[in-house]
């Protein structure tokens, strides 16, 4: 009889560890599974948080030529507006406006994976919030910017031009149109303009460089992330 409940008990603590190995090895398994989904997230961030950098560079350098402008026209406008040939390049410079051109898709993924506490990086995982979270104020702040440019400005000295558009012997930035002023704007409404341009710009170049340093700083985190 204590044979017969010896091999019993030895057959049930088999069946139990058995059990419990497979699910140790099925549990084992999905963290694995979890683990490389992640990685695999991660590297697909980090490919675009290089192309937020770029973008972000870009509208830095967008609006450090619009204040440098806006500065330039404050000037001309307190100097009585003298003649310069270089004044359509610096109005026009007021013109300019950004837009971050930002993938969210693989952030969005880790987050709806289930499985960020598989990042061991605590710091990695707050920094992409906040850096997330701060790109979209910055979006935000393009939209404002744009807005009034495009409603409030363009309007404006619309007045006191006869072109804008493309001119290869006037170059703004890159790709920003240019005005062919044909008689100097009033004096008063246009300082008021370039003093808000030149601020809003000046925060955003700002913006833009601290953008480049988040992303610079997480991408380094990244890759110590996907070495452990």
């Amino acid at each position: 009889m204590q044979n017969i409940l010896a091999r019993g008990g030895v057959e049930f603590l088999a069946v139990f560890l058995g059990i419990a190995l497979s699910l140790w090895v099925d549990e084992y398994q999905k963290s694995k599974d979890f683990k490389s989904l992640n990685n695999q997230i991660l590297l697909r961030l980090y490919d675009n948080l290089e192309a937020d950098s770029v973008d972000a560079v870009w509208n830095s350098n967008a609006h450090r030529v619009a204040m440098i402008g806006s500065g330039k026209v404050m000037q001309w406008c307190d100097d009585n507006q003298p003649a310069m040939d270089s004044i359509d390049i610096f109005i026009s410079s007021m013109a300019i406006r950004t837009f971050f051109v930002n993938n969210k898709e693989e952030y969005n993924a880790l987050k709806s994976s289930g499985r960020m506490e598989l990042i061991k990086n605590e710091q990695l995982i707050k920094s992409l919030h906040d850096y997330y979270t701060i790109v979209d104020f910055i979006k935000e702040s393009d939209k404002a910017i744009s807005s009034k440019v495009n409603n409030h400005f363009i309007p404006f000295i619309s007045n006191y031009a006869d072109f804008y558009g493309e001119d290869s012997t006037k170059i703004v930035y890159d790709m920003y149109r240019v005005f062919h002023i044909n008689k100097n704007p009033d004096k008063s409404k246009l300082k008021f303009f370039a003093s808000a341009k030149y601020s809003m710009s000046k925060r955003m170049y700002r913006r833009y460089k601290h953008t480049v340093n988040n992303v610079t700083a997480i991408r380094e985190m990244i890759r110590k992330e996907l070495k452990n």
